[in-house]
């Protein structure tokens, strides 16, 4: 199916695919309507050169994409267009729209109705100033906002599901049911794929003899010089890239929870950096993950870091009263309404790019195993073994559904947002 819109008027003229955007705290995914994963994706932080730093100027030159973003400029600051998982730097995600259009899509935003995947606790106003940044900046023909556990559970074949998603910034268990998100029982957890990267980060730098972390740049220049001009943002976003990659390599859940008497392994794990200086990730390759299944970890006798610099600097790293993922996914449902928690027990989908840790669907699987209520409830866990299928989950559910006969019904067009106002997004989009 390819998703088609009527270029003159709702219902005649010429036809044309939906653009499908999906802005996440790590990437954002740009493409179109029934295609089965996104044309391209590209980081979601901006690199600002000039204007004033914390204010929105128009003097200011935004860069976005890999390759932009990957040479380093004097005073080039990083943004990032959403905190805690909503956008609130609208220049940002203004650079980044107009940066899918322009640069990726190579066509003109007022040719196509686009789908905008938006966060399951995304804000009304945040709502209203999306759908004003669409039809003003960039005069879109018609608008869908739509749930992004909606679209998990669509990309996963289901129309009623708890769907956890383990982001890049936090992690989120929701009900859907019927194609609709239940706000009441939406539980969220601060800790996501990124959290864990940023956290070896702290660790690593409050060693008593932290390694060198020589981001890719400074490989680049004679005598690895240091580059007093860059900003504290950027050299933090490229050391961060470095500890992603090494996240990604290293990192794994262990197969129990450590317990006292049986605490993690800690044995050394060498990993080499690019510029071929070897960091020892023995106590981090384990013990950060774990933090998403137990969240008080580090406060524990057994699971604290082995310096004391280092557990003074990651003492404040989890809140205190988070919960676990299985015990996120067990409190959603238990808020539902009880003739619904049979099937989402037995619909639970796993998606985000965070949830590829290896070992973290088999720790789901037992620990949820051991929690449901009743025996005669089964748990099923729904994760696409396809590395790139769970990570762009949201956005080919997003290109599924705009490709619906029947979705083209449920557009928010320019007209009735010229006549109703912004806050019309709410009765189309609910």
């Amino acid at each position: 199916l390819t998703c088609r819109f009527q270029r003159d008027s709702m219902y005649g003229g010429d036809e044309v695919s939906a653009v499908v955007l999906d802005i996440g705290t790590s990437t954002t995914k740009c493409g179109f309507a029934g295609e089965d994963s996104p044309k391209f994706v590209v980081p979601s932080s901006v690199g600002v050169v000039g204007g004033e730093e914390g204010a929105s100027s128009d003097g200011a030159t935004r860069l976005v994409g890999t390759s932009a973003l990957g040479v380093r400029r004097d005073g080039m600051r990083v943004e990032s267009a959403l905190t805690d998982g909503i956008v609130t730097n609208w220049d940002a995600a203004e650079a980044l729209i107009s940066h899918a259009y322009k640069s990726c899509l190579c066509t003109s935003a007022a040719e196509h109705p686009v789908l905008m995947a938006e966060p399951s606790f995304n804000t009304p106003a945040a709502r209203e100033k999306m759908a004003e940044l669409l039809f003003e900046q960039f005069s879109a023909p018609a608008l869908f906002l739509s749930k992004a556990a909606v679209l998990s559970a669509f990309a996963a074949g289901r129309g009623t599901a708890l769907v956890l998603d383990v982001g890049g910034g936090q992690a989120s268990a929701v009900a859907v049911h019927d194609g609709y998100v239940l706000n009441k029982p939406l539980r969220r957890s601060p800790l996501g794929g990124d959290r864990i990267a940023e956290l070896m980060l702290t660790s690593l730098q409050s060693r008593e003899s932290p390694p060198q972390l020589r981001p890719l740049y400074t490989l680049k220049s004679p005598g690895g010089a240091d580059f007093p001009g860059t900003h504290p943002s950027y050299l933090r976003h490229a050391q961060l890239s470095l500890l992603r990659e090494a996240k990604e390599c290293v990192c794994r859940l262990p197969p129990a929870p450590p317990a006292e008497g049986a605490p993690l392994e800690a044995s050394a794990w060498e990993y080499e950096l690019p510029d071929r200086s070897t960091v020892d990730l023995a106590w981090e390759r384990l013990h950060l993950p774990e933090l998403l299944f137990t969240p008080g970890l580090l406060r524990t006798a057994y699971g604290a870091p082995p310096a004391t610099a280092q557990r003074d600097a990651l003492a404040s790293a989890v809140p205190d009263g988070q919960l676990g993922l299985p015990e996120m996914v067990a409190d959603c449902i238990r808020a539902c309404d009880t003739d619904m928690r049979r099937e989402l027990w037995g619909g639970i989908v796993v998606s985000g790019g965070g949830s590829l840790l290896p070992g973290l669907t088999d720790r789901l699987q037992a620990r949820l195993g051991e929690i449901v209520p009743q025996t005669s409830m089964k748990v099923k866990i729904i994760a696409a073994t396809a590395p790139a299928e769970r990570r762009f989950a949201v956005w080919i559910g997003g290109s599924i559904l705009a490709s619906l006969g029947s979705f083209q019904q449920l557009w928010l067009s320019k007209q009735e947002y010229d006549e109703q106002g912004a806050s019309a997004i709410h009765r189309k989009c609910p």
